[in-house]
């Protein structure tokens, strides 16, 4: 390791998905390693590998990212460690899945949390760090869905949107003092955070719709430290990134109505008693239940699977974006919820 490669990494939503894939990534490299999730025993089973096969130090600093100040207390954590952060992978996130109204309030405020005030915190604090030093890297776990109005993951959809804008403009106020963010924009992602069988996920990954948590670490971690702008993993995904950018509204809503997934996005139900599906239509059906998908991978998951990108998370009060290993809060991170990456 040269003078100028980094020494200690902070990888949030490491406790699984894609944040324990870039934590070892990152370790193979021979990065030291301060590990953040609000999954405790998850956090020390990803240590626990790394040093066995690795030999790297590694911290583990449990901490729920969704707090307002938990970016204060990972950097507070890092300073009485006497540990400077050369390589920050904000990959903590989680993942919902249905109609934006009728999914919990608290849930959606914990997605903000984890995806928009979570990733901007801690890259301003340590970013303030790295720029001082005139050195380091940030990674910004986005996800293809960044590009694609949805619907059933419309606040995914918008707080990938934000992390890939936000980073991008970030690297352009950074570069001059050495500093790269690079913004990582998965599509699927076969974490436990995509709420499909295991059967679905390697049927994906064999025809190449799905991307394993491992290769796309190794693509993301490459990218950042070749102080990429943005990377979207995977030929397809680039070529359907494309296509996502001219697809008009009206052709979404005619492939949606095809998804079974979404049939009750466009079938009101009728009460029972009800004598036609127009009595219903001005009658808001509020004893629904709340749909919301499973988010293993989130509090501090790694966003990483998203709606594409399911991966993660990482991504986790700070679990692996999530698109992806998320979009990671860590789906063990979203309490209340229990979440990466599209």
């Amino acid at each position: 390791m040269s003078d100028r490669d980094p020494k200690w990494a902070l990888v949030t939503g490491a406790a699984s998905g894609i944040g324990r894939c870039v934590a070892r990534e990152c370790a193979t490299r021979g990065m030291h390693l301060v590990l953040v999730d609000i999954n405790e025993k998850g956090l020390e089973e990803t240590a626990a590998q790394i040093r066995d096969d690795q030999g790297v130090e590694v911290r583990c600093f449990v901490q729920n990212l969704a707090q307002d100040d938990a970016a204060e207390k990972c950097l507070a954590y890092c300073d009485a460690e006497q540990i400077e952060i050369d390589f920050l992978a904000n990959i903590a996130g989680i993942f919902l899945f249905g109609p934006l109204v009728e999914i919990d309030p608290k849930r959606t405020d914990l997605m903000l949390d984890l995806h928009v005030k979570a990733v901007t915190h801690m890259s301003v604090l340590f970013g303030q760090r790295m720029k001082a030093r005139r050195f380091g890297y940030i990674f910004n776990m986005s996800s293809m869905s960044a590009w694609m109005p949805m619907p059933g993951i419309a606040t995914y959809n918008a707080s990938k949107s934000y992390v890939r804008s936000v980073s991008r403009s970030l690297r352009i106020e950074l570069l001059p003092w050495n500093v790269s963010v690079t913004a990582v924009c998965p599509g699927g992602v076969a974490t436990p955070l995509l709420p499909i069988t295991d059967e679905q996920k390697a049927l994906g990954v064999r025809f190449g719709i799905l991307m394993r948590p491992e290769k796309l670490a190794k693509k993301a971690v490459t990218a950042t430290l070749k102080r990429k702008n943005q990377v979207i993993p995977g030929f397809l995904n680039k070529l359907f990134t494309l296509f996502i950018l001219l697809l008009p509204d009206w052709l979404t809503t005619v492939i949606m109505k095809r998804v079974p997934q979404y049939d009750r996005f466009w079938k009101p139900a009728l009460e029972p008693g009800s004598e036609s599906s127009s009595d219903t239509a001005s009658a808001p059906d509020t004893a629904s239940a709340p749909d919301t998908a499973p988010s293993s991978d989130t509090a501090s998951a790694p966003d990483t699977a998203s709606a594409p990108d399911m991966a993660s998370a990482p991504d986790t009060a700070s679990g692996s974006d999530t698109a992806s290993g998320s979009d990671t809060a860590s789906a063990s991170e979203a309490k209340p919820d229990t979440d990466t990456a599209a």
